[in-house]
């Protein structure tokens, strides 16, 4: 279960600090659409505004719902690129024409999960690497498997961890002055793949580089 340190106005004020740039991101749009004479272009620009805005503030509360909440509840069997191809597709990986993502993984692995929780899982960590190359850069995602477990990398060629955070990275509230984010992705993804029998860590590297593991076969650590 999730842990909070510090008081509850700290909490409070979190939260309404993480809401408040999207929210005013839908308002002016909203007023746009509503005031400026735009063309047709213009218009559908300003309505994938909001529909971003939208679902950063739905991201946000679902992964707060999600951390204090804890355990899985719809386990299904899951092939794994699937997952990771709709994670790619939520973080906007296709807007990015100078980032080059890599999946390595096999079209055969499949896991018991709670799908949409692992998804945002992995959602929080590609965003997290795709904020985190500012021009050109890699994304690598990797994936083996042995009799027990399937081993994952999530990998970019950002600047790394910064050393401010490193010790707190998953706790939450632990962020490094990102534009957008309430500092519980780390804390959520890493619940959540426990949840599931696995774990998730940090390990050394140029860029940021988060290693996991899941167990192939339905745990009790997974179950309803």
């Amino acid at each position: 279960m999730l842990q909070v340190a510090g008081n509850s106005n700290e909490l409070a004020f979190s939260i309404v600090h993480d809401l408040r740039n999207p929210l005013s991101a839908i308002c002016g749009c909203a007023e746009l659409l509503v005031t400026a004479n735009l063309d047709p272009e213009q218009t559908r620009r300003v309505v994938d505004n909001i529909r971003r805005a939208s679902d950063q503030m739905k991201n946000l509360l679902t992964s707060i719902v999600s951390v204090a909440k804890g355990r899985s509840e719809d386990i299904q069997s899951c092939k794994l690129n699937e997952v990771l191809s709709a994670a790619c597709d939520a973080a906007g990986v296709v807007r990015r024409d100078d980032v080059k993502m890599v999946i390595d993984a096999s079209q055969e692995i499949e896991l018991w999960m709670d799908r949409q929780r692992m998804e945002r899982a992995f959602l929080n960590l590609i965003t997290n690497a795709l904020e985190a190359i500012p021009c050109a850069g890699t994304i690598c995602i990797t994936a083996s498997e042995t009799d027990n477990r399937i081993q994952l990398t999530v990998e970019d060629t950002g600047p790394g961890i910064p050393a401010e955070i490193r010790c707190r990275l998953f706790e939450p509230f632990a962020t490094a002055g990102k534009k957008d984010g309430l500092g519980l992705g780390l804390t959520f993804s890493r619940q959540a793949v426990r949840d599931h029998g696995g774990d998730l860590w940090a390990e050394p590297s140029s860029g940021a580089r988060f290693a996991m593991w899941l167990p192939k076969h339905r745990t009790a650590d997974s179950r309803n």
